[in-house]
């Protein structure tokens, strides 16, 4: 790849200060905002109910153009921006270059389907997650106006599923079109009390800097991805420091909607007991010492299929799990609620699962249950994305703008170290 770093060793990459930089050339010069009022502006591609939109408004962007396939989708988006027609129902097959305005950011949560464990497990030529090399062709179509920020978001399965391959293949056709790289895992339990672990990859066009290959396992760069950045140098990397993530402290509890009288969402008894004798042999013995508590306590609770039957499973750390889409009913959350000698059982509201994906109460929800589960299962935490705004697509922002040789360190992300520095504090921490 021209321009990109070529033939880095092993010592030369990890003990070498400068054999962790690589320049490449600049294809793109630095530019302004498109947008009239100073304002950058953003194109929501999967767009689903536009939480992504939700996160950049707070962050002070326009998101100007949207797309999704979905028309159920498209009604909550709708209900929610009914003034502007930014939204565009369609396949992004039928979407064509000269239909998308200039922008400073592309935002992409393509299908997770064929990469997600509990799908067919595809990859990027399935039927659905193949949906990503159309994405691909709309920037390639786009030549000179492609935007000079691309975020990529996620399941972990587009990092792990087959070996890899997936995300190498995927990062090198970025790397064809200008852009170098960064990739990072956040999980949404740092926000809300949601375990939602997504794998978010930042593209920037080249801007002429020092670009930093290399990485060490922290928290939101597992051993898994710091392997895989280590092991494909063939990629034009550009890694950023990134700060610690941040612990909301928040627990289930504190996002369930305030008791008011209105108890027709909780099960009957026939069908809050039936749950009850789902549970597995262990499961069952943690929803007996919640039942037998002197205080009311919550649980979230997911059926899964286990040899062949139908098992249902209680999480009681105080943190829900993944919300997910309901396809026929399995996949649908389950509020359990024990303590005093008692019970009872429920599906979590779907302003239950706003909040857990960060969503406050301004955003309207007038669709059927299934619905709008749908909608905030396939979404993405509005937090995670406001931090990503702000500690990596906000700075790389800034570095075309000023299209520096060498990163400057910044006080609120203890940033940029040279590799000497790094290795010199933590060099026990250096993948190799």
């Amino acid at each position: 790849m021209a321009g990109a770093a070529k033939g880095i060793g092993e010592s030369d990459r990890f003990l070498a200060g400068k054999g962790a930089r690589s320049k490449r050339h600049v294809r793109n010069g630095a530019r302004t905002p498109n947008s009239e009022n100073g304002k950058l502006r953003a194109a929501e591609f999967f767009a689903g109910i536009g939480l992504v939109r939700v996160a950049l408004e707070q962050q002070n962007w326009d998101v100007v153009f949207a797309n999704d396939i979905d028309e159920n989708k498209a009604k909550m988006y709708r209900d929610n921006w009914p003034n502007d027609n930014h939204l565009v129902v369609d396949d992004i097959r039928n979407l064509g270059a000269d239909q998308i305005p200039n922008c400073d950011l592309f935002t992409a949560s393509f299908p997770c389907n064929d990469l997600s464990i509990a799908g067919r497990w595809e990859g990027l030529d399935g039927v659905h997650s193949s949906a990503f090399w159309q994405f691909v062709r709309i920037l390639a179509e786009l030549r000179d106006r492609r935007p000079p920020l691309v975020l990529l978001e996620n399941v972990l399965g587009f990092l792990l599923r087959n070996k890899g391959e997936d995300l190498h293949r995927a990062m090198r056709e970025l790397d064809k079109l200008g852009y170098s790289v960064d990739a990072f895992v956040l999980n949404a339990k740092h926000w809300v009390p949601q375990s939602r672990p997504r794998l978010f990859v930042l593209a920037k066009l080249a801007d002429g800097a020092d670009r930093v290959t290399w990485t060490m396992t922290s928290e939101s760069r597992p051993p898994s991805l710091t392997r895989f950045i280590a092991d494909h140098q063939d990629i034009c990397w550009d890694i950023f420091a990134l700060p610690a993530l941040p612990e909301s402290g928040l627990r289930l509890q504190d996002i369930l909607d305030v008791p008011n009288g209105d108890d027709h969402d909780w099960w009957p008894e026939d069908r809050a007991s039936y749950f009850i004798n789902q549970l597995s042999e262990r499961h069952s013995e943690e929803a007996s010492r919640m039942i037998a508590g002197k205080t009311i306590s919550y649980a979230t609770a997911f059926r899964r299929m286990r040899n062949k039957k139908s098992t249902a499973e209680i999480r009681t750390d105080g943190i829900a799990g993944c919300l997910r889409t309901p396809r026929g009913g399995s996949a649908r959350q389950i509020l359990f609620e024990a303590g005093l000698g008692t019970y009872r059982v429920r599906l979590l509201r779907p302003s239950e699962c706003a909040k857990l994906q960060g969503v406050d109460q301004t955003y309207r929800i007038d669709v059927a249950l299934n619905q709008a589960l749908a909608g905030f299962g396939d979404a993405v935490c509005v937090p995670v994305i406001r931090w990503i705004e702000q500690n990596v697509i906000r700075p790389a922002y800034c570095q075309i703008q000023l299209g520096a040789s060498r990163r400057q360190p910044t006080p609120e992300l203890s940033a940029r170290h040279d590799a000497n520095e790094i290795l010199r504090f933590h060099s026990k921490d250096v993948v190799r």
